[in-house]
């Protein structure tokens, strides 16, 4: 980790010798210190969709998700500081609902009926700063820490050893998490960009404690800044209670923009 943190430092300082541009709010930033405008809808198929409160303020949800395992989050801009943008964001998870709709025998049970699931919720909070190296792209490194709190015993025979689930769950029995990142993103040309990030997840309390992914993708945005098409893929690796493992995953997103 200390390796990492010292080279996402370099790469800051290298890649400021080369920047003239400001970052002021946009669309498609999800993942940045950017804020999308006021009054700006970015609606996700598969990802979180988004909605601009004020200037520097916007909310985050799933809607296909909110009713299973419902996670909001805000985030809040805090401004730009010789040529870095910083950003805050803060959010609650509460997967009780879901786990115990999978807590059934036969198809859709990914725990056994046997366990109860108590009343529980996660705490997010993280820190964003966003530099443009150049023009066309964006550079943001993000740090956090999630912490929970359950209102009953949890079995550890509970858990879902899954990738992408696994790791957001795993707070819930053990000790805080830890998260780091680097996400960079940007154009070739008009219309046709990319996006490339790396998430760290570090629980604490627990041998089975690293987590990765890996995210690759190439979008295309409509001229009007009404429709984003993404496809990737996304790597995952983690130490899970059977053991190390690897997961490549296909990535494909269509996110509908309204208001400008």
């Amino acid at each position: 980790m200390k390796k990492f943190l010292l080279s996402l430092i370099g790469i800051f300082i290298f890649t400021g010798a080369f920047s003239q541009d400001s970052l002021t709010n946009q669309y498609w930033t999800d993942g940045t210190a950017c804020n999308i405008p006021k009054h700006r809808w970015e609606l996700g198929l598969f990802t979180a969709s988004r909605y601009g409160i004020g200037k520097n303020l916007e909310l985050s949800a799933h809607p296909l998700m909110f009713f299973l395992m419902p996670q909001v989050k805000v985030k809040v801009g805090w401004g730009e500081f010789s040529g870095f943008r910083l950003a805050t964001e803060h959010g609650i998870f509460y997967p009780t609902q879901f786990m115990r709709l999978v807590a059934t025998k036969g198809t859709g049970g990914l725990i056994s009926p046997e366990f109860t699931i108590p009343q529980m919720f996660a705490f997010s909070n993280r820190f964003l700063l966003s530099y443009k190296p150049f023009k066309m792209a964006v550079l943001t490194a993000h740090a956090g820490i999630t912490f929970a709190v359950k209102f009953g015993p949890l079995d550890k025979r509970t858990t879902i050893d899954l990738p992408v689930i696994y790791p957001r769950l795993a707070v819930f029995y053990n000790e805080p998490e830890f998260d780091a990142g680097v996400d960079f993103r940007g154009q070739f040309f008009t219309r046709f960009g990319w996006l490339f990030n790396v998430e760290n997840f570090i629980i604490c309390g627990t041998r089975n404690n690293y987590f990765l992914e890996n995210k690759g993708v190439l979008a295309y945005t409509s001229k009007k800044e009404t429709l984003r098409i993404e496809a990737g893929y996304k790597l995952c690796f983690g130490k899970y209670p059977a053991g190390p493992q690897w997961h490549l995953l296909p990535v494909i997103d269509l996110i509908l923009g309204i208001g400008r």
